[in-house]
């Protein structure tokens, strides 16, 4: 794709401009909900999508900014309502910009120190994360959750620690 377009920004649409589809299902995440057998259950019944994420394929030189939408699903594990995997973002530790498109949330942030705070997503609204803050978002509505992301293309997600601290208050 070139580096210079216009597009709508609809789901549907990415996938027309060649966006890269990722499926993350709850059997990827389970290990991340406090619930394990609220987690078990579901997934007797099947392994549902959590969300999915559309992702403009560039050539992400330094220069660009990485792109994506994605569309988190309404449901809950236990108590606890879908979300995404949630990451840092390696060194350079680059931040993240969310707009919501539509649906409601809240992005989570944590930095390495265990400090937790929680910003609103919803449609109209930007939410950031600046380098050093992990970032997850989490459905609190009852329909999809999309969202605009965008961050430097130089990236390298770093989910492991993200998962250490799992977006919980440390005692």
């Amino acid at each position: 794709m070139e580096k210079l377009f216009s597009i709508p920004l609809l789901p549907a649409d990415y996938e027309t401009y060649g966006a890269l589809k990722t499926v993350r299902r709850l059997s990827q995440m389970k290990s991340l909900y406090a619930d394990q057998e609220a987690a078990d259950r579901l997934l007797e019944n099947g392994d549902p999508v959590i969300y999915e994420v559309y992702e403009l394929p560039h050539p992400n030189d330094e220069t660009d900014l990485l792109v994506n939408i994605t569309v988190l699903y309404p449901g809950y594990v236990g108590d606890e309502p879908y979300m995404t995997k949630g990451h840092f973002h390696r060194e350079p530790d680059t931040a993240e910009a969310v707009i919501g498109l539509s649906g409601e949330g809240e992005l989570l942030v944590q930095n390495r120190e265990g400090e937790l705070r929680s910003l609103k997503v919803a449609a109209g609204r930007i939410s950031y994360a600046g380098g050093g803050w992990a970032h997850r978002v989490v459905n609190t509505g009852s329909e999809n959750l999309v969202f605009f992301a965008v961050s430097g293309a130089n990236i390298v997600h770093d989910y492991e620690t993200a998962a250490e601290l799992n977006f919980k208050k440390r005692q």
